[in-house]
Formats: structure tokens, C-alpha cells, sequence
């Protein structure tokens, strides 16, 4: 019995023990900055638990926990302001009230980001450039893309809209090119989850191309961080080569649920008309010598096919939680229809996410995003016909409507502009399904693990019908394409931190992951339509075409980082890579990465000298290895027959492009060195950055022997070179209690060089035009040029028109003009570099003003230095259309001009530079305007307003290509991108 009653009095004491060690307190407290005001959103974590909470819109927090007695400490976090760390006392009262006052952190060092799945670390420890982008500059940008509203947020990230229609394609570059054959686009990731950015092509139209990010809502993004260079891919892998955009969306905070409520309009219209002829005139003959004209009618097609538009974007989330639960949920649909007639696009999407604390030290996650998007597309611009190319083929004295009995005239040999508006249908649908699964486990005192599980679906089907009787299909055409993508990444990753001593710190990362994509392509396509029938069924001819592909990707890492009292931080990495594209002997690759960050103004000698002027000073260097996994397909490396039927029986066509079992990726080297330094006391920020790329064992085709029975094979033979420099600039010139304005400004050169490639250069798009060659930047416009005399004026014919240079090429392959006995050019034609289409720099310039409840924003982007090669001023050369034909008619230059430069490429290079005002906005919010609403916001916003440009057409922005990876800067009957002016709603309850 008395054994009993000690046990039961032990049991006893060890319960009360633990009461009194790990008792539930509220804590309580407001946040403001150095002038008073309260700050929203700061996050308050009690240091090395889960337990947290978030400001509200008055800067005040309650955060209800379980603490240990004695001395504890809150951590106080902000984008924009310096960690703080508060120490308080715990001694069994029920209520702490703890106050934090935050300092500007104008370049956020002391801002936590992810470097890898589930490793958390300040930038200050970074020895290479992390930018973040806050969720709200993303949905307030007016932009329907996630990707397109980056533009101009960050330096060294180039983000260009290749098509205007109303889910147009969206192409993003950090830094360069890193190949020749395969992607440059960065590695998205979406909460952990690797997910699928594809530009499909389900209608076969180049340019009508959809990034499948454009299934993402941007209001439900947080925050994003872009990773450049190659030092990411040490802990994400090769697929991170060409860097990485991590997404992290909304998610729930402990306290009373929130709603949040937004709906908007957004009006569109063409910015711009371009010219075209309008001489009420016209030749009586092709006759170029015959000047005799006759009285026309001249139409303005360009009112006829675009129109002025209206979309709207509506969104509701809940947000809420209790002490070991939370969850977020949205739901959004969105509705635009194009500029051009007869386009529009439509997202359904919808999102849920639940946070769990498991216990003390374990935690998980689960999240789904879906969505279905539909949009109703025509083929327009680049290879093939389209609407806008039948206005730059079509003399415009035609008029288009139909007949008395229906018929549309013909304009040209492309169909009727007003016959595709009102009877073709191209159609695409997108389904999507994102799903993640996370794992955080922190069984003892500085060691974190995380796992998590990510899977993307994504599915595009798109369907066409081109009536009985157009010109280009007399006999009616049909088809259906689909693509269905399917992603799973797993990974796991731990990370141990401990002190060494009072001064060093270490922190060890470790992972692994394996990622799948398997990826099937199906197509029919019919042509000799039955009448009145718009499928593929009963069509007079059939055709069918099937593909199926799946990749595998494997790597592990191990990190390691030391850190010196806290200002001097070196890390080393390893990854192994693996890629079931190439072959047994050379798909596994080593990779290293290192880099050092040293703060110089915790330095003594510094703050005595400097430390009045600068408040932080950090000097850094990275240097990383990566290999690109994107040149060659899943099956690239065999020698792949052909199927046929011969006579009823299956046969085998020899390929002409023999495998090659030893490739191996192509491997980047990167070397950058960086300032970050704040100054003024953090009223001016400036972050500096140079950078050099060396590309290696570019995955490129060498032309074989006809011996050999094949034509070429893919090998590891090229090289490309960029070297560049990146500055951002930040500045507050006025800060306080009510007024404040901010300046951020971007900078960013790229030179760009590819060699080694076999026979000095080859075709990488825009009708052959766009190549790689040695010595020059990727997608230099290569074709024949004016022939000039030697003071550098046209060398012109007799009759008064230019010509294209003739003449011989030299042993060191020089061009040598040649001319006949009456001087006029000579010989065989001749061509040259004769543009490029990269960009000397990029820059952009951001203000922001803030008036008590008022809000001002207002973007700049500039593009300098970037050619064109503009088939749209071509066409408009010799197909009476154009605003050289009027020319022509009024007798200001000699008849045949157009024609005559129709045949010489450098005519229709163009100056592609511009600066547009990409954003103008203002905002008023109203605090508590009534009883239950937290607050209510009312925005305007423009996108796209100006654009201040040399440009002959509507947009130097697009791109006939799409989304390639080499061949930029051709447009060629391409809508252009819309101005924009939303109006918005924000109310939180």
C-alpha cells in the first residue's frame, strides 16, 4: 500500500513538474517600425517551435501556447524589416504582453528563404543572388500569368508575352541561353512540387501557344524567390541549371477564420494601330515602269478583326485556424475575351491547404490545387495561315464582307479575315491537378527533416474546324490533339544546425529525390469534311499520330555551411545527378558547388570608420556546376525506324540520324561575385553582380559521311560563353509617419557567344533565317544585305531601286563584294550577320508612393538593343497593303521599291528596343469601414499604357517562334499585347 502511495505521489509530482515547466500563456503584443507605425503581416514564432502567429491589419498578435518556465524568446519576422529576437519570462502568469519595434532592412538580408526543399536560410548566409517578389506586387501587376507579372521585378530576369491573345504564351530567361537545342526556362516549383511549365501546341499554330502556368491564379501566391545560376542546381539538381522560380502560396494562421473577397474588371484595347496605304489610288498594271492609277476604295481591315474587350477576375478564400491546425481554401474564376475578335479565355481554380501539428516536434501539410481553363483561339501569326496574315498578303482595295448570296470574297491565297472571325473554331482545354504531401520532423534540437510528395496532371485538348470552301482547306479540315503530362517528385531532405562555440555555427543539409514525368501525345487530323460536319468521323482522309515518352531523374546532395560570429559564412556542396535519357555509362554526373558571404560591417574596424554611412556591407561569391537535361528527348540516343506500311504489310524506314549511346549532359560552370550593401540608415540599398557561364558539351547534330547510310548524329561537340552584370538599386528618399516613397530600379547585361559548332553554323528558326553560328550570340539573324557603294550609301539599280549585295566569299570566308564593268553588284549572292536579337540590356524603373490610406505605383521596362526581323514590314512591301505602297503611289519613292527590298533581308530589320510603362496603379484602402469588414481596397491599374518605340508594327514584344529557345525576335502577323485598365475590389471580413 505504501508503495503504491509513493508511486501515485511521484506520478503526482512529475505531472505538476510538467505543469509548471510547459504551461499554456497568451501572449500579446503590437509591432510598429522606427516612426510608430504598426506593421500587418509580421510573423511572431517562439524560437525553436511551431508555435507562431501573424500581425493583424493593426499590427497586433495574440499567440496562445504552451511555454517552458524561465527565459524564452520571440522572433519577429518581415519582408522589408531586420529580424528581431525579444527574450521574455515565463513564471507561470497567464498574460505576456510583448511590444517589437522593426528597423528597415532595405535589401532583406535578414529575410528567411528556402535554398532547397524545406531548408530555411537568411540571405546574409547566401553567397549567390536570391530575389524575392511578394504575392501582392503579383496580383496587383493586372498581369492574367504568374510569370508575366515577374517582368521588370528583378534584375537579370528578361520576361517577354510572345503573343497578345488573351493566354499568350510567356517566355522567362535568367540571365541567357544556357543551350543551343533545348530549354533555357527555368525550374518551377510550386510548394515543393516540381510542376510542369510546357508551351503546348494542341492546335498546331506556332504562336497560339499557352505556358501552363497560366493555369495558376495569382492571388494565391504568398510570395515568390528566384534562385540564378548555377550554384541552385548543387542542392535542386540539373533540372535547376538555368535557375529557379519557387512559388509559395497562401496558407492559414491560427485565430479567428478571414475571408477574403476580390472581384474585378479589366477593359482591353490596341495600343496602337499600325500604318498601312491608304492612297485612294491604285496601279492599272503589274507593270513596274507603267505609272498610269485608277480610283479606289482602301479598307481599314485592322477595325474590322480587333475590338475593345471586357474580362473580369472574381476570388473568395477562408483562411483560419486553431492552435495545431490551420487551413486556407480560395476559389476564382476568371473570364477575358481578346482584342482580337473571336478569342477569349476562361479559368475555373480552385485551392485548399491544411496545416497539422502532429506534436511538439512533428508537423504536416497537404495541399490540391485544381483547375479547367477553356479559350477559343484562331490560328494567327508565324509559319501557316492566320487573320493577320491575310491582311499583310491582301491588297486592301477588296472589300471582305459576303456577298448577296454568303460567299466571303477572296482576298488572298490565305482565307477570308472575316470568314475565320465568324466560322473557324480553334478551341483548347486544360485540366490540372496539383497535389503535395509534406512531411516536417524535428526530433531533437537543431536537426529538421522534411519530406515531401508532389504531383502535377495536366492535360491540354484542343480542337479545330476550318469549313468546306476556304482557301486554304477547299474540302474542309478537322483535328483533335491532346497532351496529358504527369509529374511525381519525391524528395527528402534534413538539415542539422548546431554551434561549434560561442562563435562557430554549422549547418549540414543532406537529400535526395526522384522525379518522373511521363508524357503521351495523341492527334488526329482529317481532311474532305462531310457537309455540316465538324469532327474528324467520315472525313475522306485520316491521319493519326501517337507518342509516348517518360523520364526519370534521380540525385542526391550533401551541403555543408560554416558560419563565424555571424558575418563569415562558407559553403561547399556535392550533388550526383542521374537521367534515364542518356545512356548506362555517362547518365550519372557529379556536380560541386561552393560559396562564401562575409557581412565586412560587423567588422570593428568598420562600423568605427564606415558605420555611420553604411549599415551593412556583404561581399559574396559562388561558384556551381550544372548539368542541362533538356537537349535531347527520352529515345534520342537510338537509332529510331521508322513505321510504314508497304503493299498491307508493316515495314521499317532506316533513320536518318544514327543514336549515340555515350552522350552525356551538357555541363555549365558558373563564377559570380556580388556586393549587397545598405546605406543611409537603410534608407538606400544596392545589390551589385557579375557572372560568367561556360558551357560545355553542347548536345548539338554532326553531319556524317554518306558512308555511314545516315545523315547526321547528335554529339557532344559545342560550347557557348555569357558573361554578364546585374545591378538593383532600392531607395526610400522620403520616409514618415504618413508619407512615404520608395525607388527601386534594375539593370542587366548579358553577352552571349557560341562555338565549336561542326560546318560554322545551321538554322534554328524564323524560315532558316535565326541561326547558331560560331562567334556570335545564339539566334543571330544571318541573310543578304543592301549592296552599298563606299561612302555607305545604297548602291542603286539604274532605274533607282536597291539591290542585295553580290559577290565572293575568301579562303578566311569573308565576303567580297564584286562588280560588273558598269559598277553594279556581281557574282553569287551574298549574306551576313545582319541583326540580333538579344538585347544589350534590360533595366527597369519602379516608384511607389503611399499617402496615409493612398497607394501609388508606377513601372517602367526597357529593352535597348534588340533587333527585329519583321516579316510583317516585308509584306507588306509587295502585297499593296502597306504604307510603302502608298508611298509608291504618291510618287515619293520610285514604283518597284517595296518589291525590291521584299528580296533584301536587312530591309526588314528593325530596332526592337522600347520602354514601356508596364504598370500605373493607385490604391485607397478603408480600415473597418463597417461593423464585420477588417478592410476594403479599391484599385485601378493599367498594364501595358505606353510604349515608347521605333517599331514599324504593333508590338516589338512578341515573338513568331513562341516560346523558342534560339530563334527570337521574328514576328510576322502576331497579336499584339492589349492595354489594360482594371478596376478592382478587395474586401477582408
Amino acid at each position: 500500500m505504501k508503495k503504491n502511495s509513493n508511486l501515485f505521489s511521484t506520478i503526482l509530482m512529475l505531472f505538476f513538474v510538467q505543469f509548471l515547466v510547459a504551461q499554456s500563456v497568451t501572449i500579446t503584443g503590437t509591432v510598429t517600425d522606427d516612426f510608430g507605425e504598426t506593421i500587418p503581416g509580421v510573423t511572431v514564432q517562439i524560437k525553436n517551435t511551431n508555435k507562431g502567429a501573424v500581425t493583424d491589419f493593426s499590427g497586433n498578435y495574440t499567440l496562445q501556447a504552451n511555454v517552458n518556465s524561465g527565459s524564452n524568446t520571440l522572433v519577429f519576422r518581415s519582408i522589408g524589416f531586420s529580424t528581431k529576437e525579444i527574450a521574455f519570462n515565463y513564471d507561470a502568469q497567464l498574460e505576456i504582453v510583448v511590444d517589437a519595434t522593426l528597423s528597415a532592412d532595405i535589401l532583406g538580408l535578414d529575410e528567411v528563404v528556402i535554398t532547397g526543399v524545406g531548408a530555411l536560410t537568411a540571405k546574409k548566409q547566401i553567397g549567390n543572388v536570391i530575389s524575392s517578389v511578394s504575392g501582392l506586387e503579383i496580383a496587383e501587376s493586372a498581369a492574367l500569368d504568374v510569370t508575366g507579372a515577374l517582368s521588370g521585378k528583378l534584375a537579370g530576369i528578361q520576361v517577354s508575352q510572345n503573343s497578345g491573345d488573351p493566354a499568350g504564351g510567356i517566355s522567362v530567361r535568367l540571365r541567357s541561353a544556357s543551350t543551343v537545342n533545348g530549354s533555357s526556362d527555368p525550374l518551377y516549383i510550386i510548394d515543393g512540387v516540381i510542376v510542369n511549365n510546357n508551351s503546348t501546341n494542341v492546335l498546331n499554330v506556332t504562336s497560339v501557344v499557352q505556358n501552363r502556368l497560366s493555369d495558376i491564379n495569382p492571388q494565391d501566391i504568398d510570395r515568390i524567390e528566384v534562385i540564378k545560376g548555377a550554384a541552385a542546381a548543387a542542392i535542386y539538381g540539373s533540372r535547376a541549371s538555368n535557375g529557379v522560380v519557387q512559388i509559395f502560396t497562401k496558407k492559414g494562421k491560427t485565430g479567428e477564420p478571414v475571408i477574403t473577397l476580390s472581384t474585378s474588371v479589366n477593359f482591353n484595347s490596341l495600343r496602337k494601330k499600325r500604318e498601312f496605304n491608304e492612297e485612294p489610288f491604285d496601279w492599272t498594271s503589274s507593270d513596274i515602269t507603267d505609272l498610269t492609277k485608277e480610283a479606289v476604295t482602301r479598307y481599314d481591315y485592322q477595325d474590322m478583326v480587333f475590338q475593345n474587350s471586357v474580362g473580369t477576375d472574381n476570388y473568395v478564400s477562408i483562411a483560419g485556424g486553431m492552435e495545431k491546425t490551420n487551413y486556407f481554401a480560395s476559389f476564382s474564376y476568371l473570364q477575358n475575351d481578346g482584342i482580337m475578335k473571336g478569342t477569349d479565355f476562361e479559368r475555373v481554380g480552385g485551392r485548399i491547404r491544411i496545416n497539422q501539428d502532429i506534436n511538439d516536434w512533428a508537423s504536416a501539410s497537404i495541399g490540391t490545387y485544381f483547375s479547367t481553363s477553356n479559350s477559343d483561339d484562331l490560328p494567327n501569326g508565324g509559319y501557316g495561315f492566320g487573320v493577320l496574315q491575310t491582311i499583310l498578303f491582301t491588297n486592301n482595295k477588296i472589300d471582305p464582307s459576303q456577298d448577296a448570296d454568303g460567299n466571303y470574297p477572296n482576298m488572298t491565297f490565305y482565307p477570308n479575315i472575316l470568314e475565320y472571325i465568324e466560322t473557324f473554331e480553334f478551341r483548347q482545354k486544360n485540366n490540372r491537378v496539383i497535389s503535395d504531401l509534406q512531411l516536417n520532423l524535428k526530433p531533437t534540437e537543431g536537426l529538421n527533416i522534411n519530406y515531401t510528395l508532389g504531383y502535377d496532371n495536366a492535360e491540354s485538348l484542343g480542337t479545330t474546324y476550318v469549313p468546306i470552301g476556304t482557301n486554304t482547306r477547299v474540302l474542309g479540315s478537322a483535328s483533335t490533339s491532346t497532351i496529358s503530362t504527369k509529374q511525381i517528385n519525391s524528395d527528402l531532405n534534413a538539415s542539422f544546425m548546431t554551434d561549434i562555440s560561442d562563435k562557430f555555427e554549422s549547418t549540414t543539409t543532406a537529400g535526395f529525390s526522384w522525379q518522373s514525368d511521363d508524357t503521351n501525345v495523341r492527334a488526329i487530323s482529317a481532311s474532305g469534311l462531310a457537309l455540316g460536319v465538324k469532327t474528324t468521323d467520315g472525313a475522306a482522309t485520316i491521319n493519326t499520330n501517337e507518342g509516348r515518352s517518360k523520364r526519370t531523374f534521380w540525385g542526391g546532395f550533401v551541403q555543408q555551411t560554416f558560419g563565424y560570429d555571424n558575418k563569415l559564412f562558407v559553403t561547399g556542396a556535392v550533388r550526383l545527378d542521374g537521367s534515364s535519357v542518356f545512356g548506362a555509362d555517362e547518365r550519372n554526373q557529379f556536380y560541386p558547388k561552393a560559396s562564401m558571404s562575409y557581412l565586412l560591417s560587423q567588422e570593428d574596424f568598420w562600423e568605427n570608420s564606415l558605420g555611420s554611412t553604411f549599415d551593412s556591407f556583404k561581399i559574396r561569391a559562388a561558384w556551381g556546376q550544372a548539368g542541362n537535361l533538356t537537349a535531347i528527348g527520352p529515345f534520342d540516343r537510338f537509332s529510331n525506324y521508322g513505321a510504314v506500311s508497304i503493299d498491307g504489310s508493316s515495314g521499317l524506314i532506316a533513320p536518318s540520324r544514327l543514336g549515340n549511346p555515350d552522350l552525356k549532359p551538357e555541363r555549365q560552370t558558373e563564377l559570380e561575385f556580388g556586393v549587397d550593401m545598405s546605406l543611409f540608415k537603410n534608407r538606400l540599398g544596392i545589390e551589385l553582380t557579375y557572372y560568367t557561364q561556360d558551357i560545355e558539351d553542347l548536345l548539338l547534330a554532326r553531319t556524317l559521311s554518306p558512308s555511314t547510310g545516315a545523315g547526321s548524329r547528335i554529339e557532344n561537340i559545342g560550347t557557348m560563353k555569357n558573361k554578364g552584370f546585374e545591378a538593383l538599386v532600392t531607395a526610400t528618399p522620403v520616409q514618415s509617419g504618413d508619407f512615404t516613397w520608395s525607388v527601386t530600379g534594375t539593370f542587366s547585361t548579358n553577352e552571349n557567344e557560341v562555338n565549336n559548332i561542326e560546318g560554322e553554323q545551321f538554322g534554328i528558326g524564323n524560315f532558316g533565317f535565326s541561326v547558331a553560328k560560331n562567334g556570335q550570340p545564339l539566334g543571330v539573324f544571318y541573310q543578304g544585305y543592301y549592296a552599298r557603294n563606299d561612302d555607305g550609301s545604297l548602291l542603286l539599280t539604274p532605274a533607282g531601286l536597291p539591290q542585295r549585295e553580290k559577290g565572293t566569299v575568301d579562303a578566311n570566308g569573308n565576303n567580297v563584294p564584286g562588280r560588273d564593268a558598269s559598277g553594279q553588284p556581281s557574282g553569287a549572292n551574298l549574306s551576313k550577320v545582319i541583326g540580333d536579337p538579344n538585347p544589350d540590356f534590360i533595366a527597369s524603373l519602379i516608384n511607389e508612393v503611399s499617402y496615409k490610406n493612398f497607394s501609388f505605383r508606377m513601372q517602367f521596362d526597357a529593352v535597348q538593343g534588340a533587333d527585329i526581323l519583321s516579316w510583317d514590314t516585308r509584306m507588306f512591301y509587295r502585297f499593296g497593303g502597306g504604307p510603302e505602297t502608298g508611298r509608291e503611289l504618291r510618287g515619293e519613292i520610285p514604283r518597284g521599291t517595296g518589291a525590291a527590298k521584299f528580296g533584301i533581308a536587312e530591309s526588314y530589320i528593325e530596332d526592337g528596343s522600347y520602354i514601356k510603362l508596364r504598370e500605373l496603379s493607385a490604391s485607397y484602402a478603408l480600415n473597418e469601414p463597417l461593423k464585420g469588414i477588417d478592410k476594403v481596397k479599391f484599385t485601378l491599374t493599367g498594364r501595358n499604357l505606353l510604349s515608347f518605340d521605333n517599331f514599324s508594327s504593333y508590338d516589338p514584344e512578341v515573338n513568331m517562334d513562341a516560346q523558342s529557345n534560339g530563334s527570337r525576335g521574328g514576328i510576322m502577323g502576331l497579336t499584339p499585347l492589349p492595354r489594360v485598365i482594371k478596376l478592382g475590389l478587395t474586401a477582408t471580413f
